[in-house]
């Protein structure tokens, strides 16, 4: 007899909608659905067979005003790093550009094409 696996079923390329159960069961026991906060940005990224692909807007508020409408939010970090920002502009573009020089110092120094999640860790380590 073979023995019952208990680990979940990888799943697929594309959207996740597993925490939709979840949240079902936390309403049904009463605990309140969170609120949705909007940044007054759009970015989205998606994950297919081949790759990533990252969006985001071009508009830069001020409140109520659009105070640019071509701002970068798609910031290049290395040729395989690229990574969307949101809030200000003027911050979101010097930790960009400080990341993508650390980068560029660990390749130079390590010899190697630098890893997805040393330049995430180079951004946390900063931003908190």
């Amino acid at each position: 007899m073979a023995a019952a696996s208990t680990a979940p079923a990888p799943h697929s390329a594309g959207f996740d909608f597993t925490n939709h159960g979840r949240n079902a069961l936390l309403t049904g026991k009463g605990f309140p659905v969170p609120k949705a906060t909007s940044t007054g940005t759009t970015i989205v990224g998606t994950i297919f067979n081949d790759g990533v692909v990252l969006g985001a807007d071009t508009r830069a508020t001020e409140g109520p005003i659009v105070a640019d409408k071509n701002c970068e939010k798609i910031h290049y970090i290395a040729p395989h790093i690229y990574c969307c920002g949101a809030g200000t502009a003027a911050d979101t573009e010097f930790i960009t550009q400080l990341t993508s020089s650390n980068v560029q110092l660990h390749e130079l120094h390590t010899g190697r094409k630098t890893r997805v999640v040393t330049a995430m860790t180079m951004f946390k380590q900063r931003l908190f």
